[in-house]
C-alpha cells in the first residue's frame, strides 16, 4: 500500500514528537546532579513563563473591562447630557409657553436657526416666514423682553434686526415715572435711552419699557434697566445707558407679535 506525501508527514511528526517526549523522560528520570540542575532549571523556567501568560491573560481582560466601562460612561454622559438639554429646554418652553398665555397679543413662535454680528449689524435668522403669517416690521421678543423686529421675510425663513443693531429705534418710557425717550444704539457700542431732559427724575435701577406708540411693537414690553446715567456730558439731554433684559447670546426660541389691525403708529 502505497502512503500519500502528507500521511508521510504526518507520520515523521509523530515519532519526532514520540522521540521528544522519550527524550525528555529519559532524561530527566537520571538523577545525576547535572540532570537535576537542569530540571530544576526548567522547572522554573516553565513556572515563570505560565505565570508571565497567567499576567498577560489577566492584564487583556483588565484592559478589556476598562475599555467596556469607557464605552459605558461616554454612553452614560451622553445620555445625561440629552437629559439636561431637555430640561434646559422644558424650562425655556414652559417660560415661552406661560408668556404666551398672559399675552393678549397673537404670538407666532419661531427657533433661532443662524446669526449675524457683522460689525454695526446684528440679527438673527428665524425658522419662520410669510407662511406662518410673518410680516416685515413685525415685534420680536421673549419671555424676558424685547428682542428687535422683522426685516427682512421669506416664504419659510425671517431675518429680525436686534436691539443692539444700529439702525434700531424704539419709543419707550420708564415704567416707574413714565418719562418717554427713545431707545437707541450707540456708537460706544451701547443701548441707550435717548432725548431724556436732563431735569428729569431717573434712577439707576428703573425698569424701561415699550411706550406702545406704534403699530409695530406693544406698550409695556420690557426693554431693560437703567445701568448708568451722565448729567455731566455737553446739552440738554442726559446720557443714560441701558442693560438689555434679554441675554441675546443665549436666544434659542422667541416670539413674533402679530397685532391687531388699527394700531396708531406716532413714530
Amino acid at each position: 500500500m502505497k502512503l500519500s506525501h502528507s500521511s508521510l508527514a504526518r507520520k515523521e511528526s509523530l515519532t519526532l514528537l514520540a522521540a521528544i517526549v522519550l527524550s525528555l523522560l529519559i532524561t530527566f528520570s537520571n538523577e545525576s546532579k547535572q540532570i537535576q540542575t537542569l530540571r530544576s532549571w526548567a522547572f522554573g523556567s516553565l513556572s515563570v513563563a505560565l505565570e508571565s501568560l497567567s499576567s498577560l491573560s489577566r492584564y487583556q481582560a483588565v484592559f478589556e473591562e476598562n475599555k467596556w466601562l469607557r464605552q459605558q460612561n461616554a454612553n452614560l454622559m451622553l445620555a445625561y447630557s440629552r437629559v439636561k438639554e431637555a430640561q434646559y429646554e422644558n424650562q425655556r418652553l414652559r417660560q415661552l409657553l406661560g408668556f404666551k398665555a398672559k399675552s393678549s397679543e397673537k404670538l407666532v413662535p419661531a427657533k433661532v436657526i443662524g446669526r449675524n454680528e457683522n460689525g454695526f449689524i446684528h440679527s438673527i435668522l428665524l425658522n419662520a416666514g410669510s407662511n406662518e403669517g410673518l410680516k416685515k416690521d413685525m415685534a420680536v421678543v421673549t419671555a424676558q423682553g424685547l428682542v428687535g423686529k422683522i426685516f427682512r421675510i421669506g416664504k419659510e425663513e425671517a431675518t429680525a434686526q436686534l436691539l443692539l443693531d444700529h439702525n434700531f429705534r424704539v419709543s419707550a418710557i420708564v415704567q416707574r415715572n413714565r418719562v418717554t425717550g427713545i431707545v437707541e444704539w450707540q456708537r460706544t457700542n451701547q443701548v441707550t435711552l435717548a432725548a431724556v431732559p436732563k431735569r428729569s427724575d431717573i434712577k439707576v435701577g428703573d425698569k424701561i419699557v415699550t411706550s406702545g406708540l406704534s403699530t409695530i411693537f406693544p406698550g409695556g414690553l420690557e426693554i431693560g434697566a437703567v445701568a448708568q446715567i451722565d448729567k455731566k456730558q455737553p446739552g440738554m439731554f442726559l446720557n443714560i445707558v441701558i442693560q438689555p433684559s434679554v441675554d441675546f447670546s443665549r436666544l434659542e426660541e422667541v416670539f413674533i407679535v402679530q397685532l391687531a389691525e388699527g394700531s396708531v403708529n406716532v413714530n
